[in-house]
């Protein structure tokens, strides 16, 4: 019996300075990264030295013994993951599974739909990019909102500006759809029956949510201009606003052009354009449904991006001339 317990002991300091030293000669750590991505094609072994190299394992002999162990030596797919503070058998089993890490994209407010396409950050994640040409009838099943637009609409507008995480294999589909689902989400916290109140359909509240979301930088000014461009329409004025006409000639040489014939040209067409002119956020839509009434009529942005207004024509020339001299 003693000498079965001496031997336990001497068995137990031997395979405690293996570890020991299989802890020391596997290497240094690099600075690890916030996910690993695993090749296609990577077998268990060269595995196994990425996750010891990126300090997601204390083992590489010791994973690979688990790994073993639980029958899933052939087992581990490719893929990014996020391996953070996790054990060997909480990483295989991750592995096996496939949870790979969500990628985030971000959409900004004011960015149109073919910004969104041509976003350098999105277009490197997205595997399909597809946001100008999507068919919205079926969609239209889905979200009460979007039966407002017209047969040859677009999305445009309603893709809420906002950060979304979504699995490895999303495409522009699966982002448009988490998008619209937080506009849906939006229309409830802002209340839908303040836009029946108000008088508006969610279409016409989006479209002047867009303008602000080009023309206005805070919410505040936001309310005021919102004031202004809806009793502008009241009164049969222009709107003369210069976001519309770079939206519809975007990338023109001629996209000053205030002579162009275009519904979204408000020099020359009364009342709103046809349609949004970007992908608003919450303060513009809020600005939309609560517009604060005043006295003015005119409103121009500053260089420094301060909204600069007037009560009559006159005053906004001089204004005109004094911040806009260029």
């Amino acid at each position: 019996m003693i000498k079965q317990g001496l031997f336990a002991i001497l068995f137990f300091l031997l395979l405690t300075t293996l570890v020991g030293i299989i802890f020391e000669m596997e290497g240094e750590v690099r600075q690890a990264q916030e996910t690993i991505v695993i090749l296609r094609g990577q077998n268990a072994f060269q595995i196994a030295a990425d996750l010891k190299a990126e300090g997601r394992i204390n083992s590489k002999i010791l994973f690979l013994f688990e790994l073993a162990k639980s029958g899933n030596f052939r087992n581990l797919k490719s893929g990014e993951y996020d391996l953070k503070n996790l054990t060997n058998q909480e990483i295989i089993d991750k592995m096996v599974k496939g949870i790979t890490a969500p990628k985030i994209v971000t959409i900004i407010p004011g960015q149109t739909l073919r910004d969104i396409q041509n976003d350098p950050q999105i277009k490197k994640i997205l595997k399909s990019n597809n946001f100008e040409n999507v068919d919205i009838a079926p969609l239209k099943d889905k979200f009460d909102f979007l039966k407002e637009i017209p047969k040859d609409g677009d999305l445009e507008g309603y893709l809420f500006p906002d950060t979304y995480q979504l699995p490895e294999t999303l495409s522009a589909d699966d982002l448009i759809l988490a998008a619209l689902k937080n506009f849906d989400v939006k229309l409830d916290l802002l209340g839908r029956q303040n836009f029946i109140a108000k008088n508006l359909t969610v279409r016409d509240a989006v479209i002047m949510a867009s303008i602000l979301e080009k023309e206005v930088k805070t919410l505040e000014d936001k309310k005021i201009v919102a004031g202004i461009l809806y009793k502008r329409i009241a009164a049969g004025m222009l709107l003369q606003a210069d976001a519309t006409l770079l939206y519809y000639k975007a990338g023109s040489p001629d996209h000053f052009n205030k002579e162009i014939d275009s519904r979204y040209n408000t020099y020359k067409y009364t009342g709103l354009p046809p349609g949004p002119i970007c992908n608003p956020g919450l303060e513009s839509l809020e600005a939309a449904i609560e517009p604060v009434k005043t006295d003015y009529w005119y409103y121009l942005s500053a260089p420094d991006g301060a909204t600069v207004f007037s009560e009559t024509y006159d005053e906004h020339l001089r204004n005109i001339a004094a911040y806009l001299k260029n």
